[in-house]
């Protein structure tokens, strides 16, 4: 039978003994949709954020705006909404991306939306008509100094109607209607540069930018589901899975900060050939011993130890089959005792791990739920041709579509990730009504999930291409990859212990007369921040070389460096007794380090955005990086709060503010917390 998408949930059934399954959200309690964001951090009891100016309330209209199908544009300050008008079809090669619709405030769209417009009009007032769409000519200089935005619309015109570009950039110059948002337009070669008035940018980047919802944007359509961590039972939780643990945290809070609900999944492994050889090994030459604690970790000790006997004596492979087949037909009562106490021991540790790295979630799915399903589900599709079988197996033949054969069932009727994994598939989409439904697993997997959206489609699953794989390669060290079969891992124990002892090192010496418990917190906090950062700066597809030394340090690309700026402007902002009102201070022109600050600032909804489109967290890793260097530069040449002159001591005031907010956001988006003194 194909598997089609009900509305009505699947029938529960009775699972492996001492299983537990985890409650669907009833329609009524649905998961929460706390921001916890929202919330401004307090310093020295009472609130730094308390004089900001209050979130404006979104305009009817501006929602409707979504629905309809009209573009809604920021125009001085005011929502006005425009027709979309229908363009003609572009060839595939050239096809072009549906513009954003942008609906909260946003100062560096609504300054570059501007640009855009001007260039729109004087083309047409010229009757020149752009081989491709203007905001794709709109581009930013090196530096700002050259301009704030350029356009080179002129290029492509020049080779299209076979001229000089700079003649076409001339008279676009002459023509042109400068912006309001702009002080002058130039030319620069055959480029078009776009000057903004800096006081009046500034004022509206950090009338926005003090806020502490900031680049939050507005509720979306649409339930995600985040599926990560998936550390299996009856292994030690390593490194690897730290890494796939911080990107699926970072992205399940970004997904919520631009608007959409998620719900957090994780997926361990508690049955299969390696909770086999653990419980073999267990009984065969440790039966009855119980570690005092690290339990979960002790097991991951008897995996590799079965791995070695295993390989070194070839007759106990029968064995550990023997206890795999027993294992998932649950008819050995004193195996699945067995089994149901040392899987818990592994989930206790897992969840310590959890909370330190400040990570819950929302339901958990075991593969010993979706084994029973899963082989009905295989055999549904072995009846309706989609599946056969191959010497005793049952597979799918993928290799028209290049992905080999897909195998579901072995011969001897044990299933695979392959078997569960269909089951998981619906019971996501069918139990928890998703829109979306996200994995985060080791790159290794890439196939295996091409191979499964694949199998979806086949079997006529509505939701098959709703399914995406995010996948992330290797950490590794310099004495190279890692291994649990192996045991050459680096365990997550280990590494939390060394990196710990050398921020406390560090935090100690910098801070002698501190209390040992907050010394103590502190070091936490900077262990896991640095730990965490390492995992996220770098883009998913790459492999890290975790550098022990290199991740606390308090320069450079590194999770310290970002909490000490962070720190820094709080401690600025402890001892401001009155906070101004942006709309009463003068924004003088800024100074450069204070400019390179503001249009930073002013990108960052933008940010989020794009990490949100492209599931990258390292896009907000390296624009934080960026922000940290640049409020660095400022304070290092300029008071704040001892500055003579009063509306640039205000406005620095609110400069520091916005960068404390924003890199504040930044932290908890990639799930690192700020300590209370470094």
């Amino acid at each position: 039978m194909v598997i089609k998408n009900k509305k009505k949930p699947i029938k529960k059934r009775k699972m492996v003994k001492g299983a537990k399954t985890v409650k669907k959200p009833s329609k009524k309690a649905k998961v929460s949709k706390k921001r916890p964001v929202k919330k401004a951090v307090k310093v020295k009891g009472k609130s730094v954020m308390k004089k900001l100016a209050k979130k404006k309330p979104v305009k009817k209209e501006a929602r409707k705006a979504k629905v309809s199908k009209k573009k809604a544009v920021k125009v001085k300050g005011k929502s006005v909404k425009k027709k979309l008008t229908k363009k003609k079809p572009v060839k595939k090669e050239e096809e072009i991306p549906e513009k954003e619709e942008i609906l909260i405030p946003d100062p560096w769209m609504e300054a570059r939306e501007e640009v855009v417009e001007a260039v729109k009009e004087v083309l047409k007032k010229l009757k020149i008509k752009p081989p491709m769409e203007v905001e794709r000519t709109i581009e930013e200089p090196p530096s700002y100094k050259m301009g704030d935005l350029a356009c080179s619309v002129s290029f492509p015109l020049g080779k299209l109607k076979r001229k000089s570009p700079r003649e076409f950039a001339e008279k676009i110059l002459a023509n042109i209607k400068k912006p309001e948002s702009c002080t002058k337009v130039k030319l620069a070669g055959a480029y078009v540069n776009f000057f903004f008035k800096k006081d009046l940018f500034m004022g509206n980047v950090l009338k926005e930018s003090i806020k502490t919802d900031y680049g939050k944007n507005l509720t979306q359509p649409g339930k995600v589901m985040v599926e990560y961590s998936q550390a299996n039972t009856h292994k030690a939780f390593h490194i690897g899975h730290l890494r796939g643990t911080s990107l699926g945290e970072s992205l399940s809070r970004i997904l919520r900060y631009s608007g959409y609900e998620v719900i957090r999944a994780n997926y361990p492994g508690d049955v299969g050939a390696h909770v086999a050889k653990v419980l073999w090994c267990y009984r065969k030459f440790h039966d009855g011993e119980v570690p005092r604690e690290n339990k979960g970790e002790w097991l991951g000790k008897l995996y590799t130890e079965a791995c070695e006997k295993v390989d070194q004596y070839p007759d106990y492979k029968g064995e550990v089959e023997e206890v795999l087949r027993n294992l998932e037909d649950g008819t050995d009562e004193e195996l699945m005792e067995l089994w149901n106490e040392t899987r818990q021991w592994s989930i206790s540790d897992f969840k310590k791990i959890y909370e330190d790295l400040d990570t819950k979630f929302d339901v958990w799915f075991f593969e010993s739920q979706m084994e029973k399903p899963g082989k009905e589900i295989v055999q549904d599709i072995l009846k309706e041709k989609i599946a056969k079988k191959s010497d005793g197996a049952i597979i799918i033949n993928m290799e028209k579509e290049k992905l080999g054969i897909f195998l579901l069932l072995r011969s001897d009727g044990t299933a695979l990730y392959s078997t569960k994994d269909l089951a998981l598939a619906k019971t996501k989409f069918e139990d928890y009504e998703i829109d979306r439904s996200i994995y985060i697993t080791g790159s290794e997997q890439r196939l295996h999930f091409q191979q499964l959206f694949n199998a979806l489609k086949k079997m006529g699953f509505k939701n098959a291409d709703n399914c995406k794989h995010i996948p992330y390669d290797l950490v590794t060290l310099a004495e190279g990859k890692m291994s649990s079969r192996e045991g050459t891992s680096i365990l997550y124990s280990e590494m939390k212990r060394r990196m710990f002892e050398k921020a406390l090192e560090e935090v100690m010496l910098r801070n002698p007369d501190m209390d040992p418990s907050m010394q103590r917190n502190i070091a936490s906090d900077i262990s896991i921040g640095a730990m965490k950062f390492q995992m996220l700066n770098i883009g998913n597809n790459k492999t890290i070389f975790f550098d022990w030394k290199r991740s606390l340090e308090f320069e450079g690309e590194t999770g310290p460096y970002l909490q000490y700026a962070a720190v820094r402007s709080m401690h600025i902002l402890e001892d401001v007794k009155k906070f101004p009102d942006p709309d009463k201070v003068d924004m003088k022109v800024p100074n450069d380090e204070e400019y390179e600050i503001i249009k930073h600032l002013s990108k960052f909804p933008m940010t989020v955005r794009e990490a949100s489109k492209n599931y990258r967290p390292d896009i907000i890793a390296n624009y934080s990086i960026h922000l940290a260097e640049k409020f660095n530069a400022f304070y290092a040449q300029h008071p704040v709060l001892k500055e003579k002159d009063k509306d640039v001591r205000k406005a620095r005031i609110l400069l520091v503010q916005s960068v404390y907010n924003t890199l504040g956001r930044c932290l908890f988006l990639l799930g690192i917390k700020i300590p209370e003194r470094m």
